[in-house]
This record gives structure tokens, sequence and C-alpha cells, in this order.
């Protein structure tokens, strides 16, 4: 069965967000700091998304 557009966008969405925050904490060595410094976002955000998408 087709996956209805909106769910298809929200999964590639979903996959560009994973690959930004996974190369952030590369970059950063894994300092979640420094990571959502580089990412724009706070450090409260990117632990709830790190949770969110299932990273670590």
């Amino acid at each position: 069965m087709e996956q209805a557009p909106s769910s298809a966008l929200g999964d590639h969405l979903e996959g560009i967000e994973r690959g930004a925050i996974v190369q952030a904490l590369e970059k950063t060595r894994y300092n979640k700091t420094a990571a959502a410094k580089l990412l724009g976002m706070s450090f409260r955000a990117l632990r709830y998304r790190i949770k969110k998408l299932g990273i670590e």
C-alpha cells in the first residue's frame, strides 16, 4: 500500500534531521552542548530530538 505524501515527506525530513544531528555530534566528538550550538538550537531541544529520533 502506498504511503500518504505527508507521511513520506515526514520520513524524508526526519532522515535529513537525523543526518544533520549525527554529523554535528561526530564533528564535536559527541559534545552535545557544542553540537547544539553548531545546529543553532538549545541543548534541551537537541537532547529531545536525539531521544525522539533514537540516536545514541
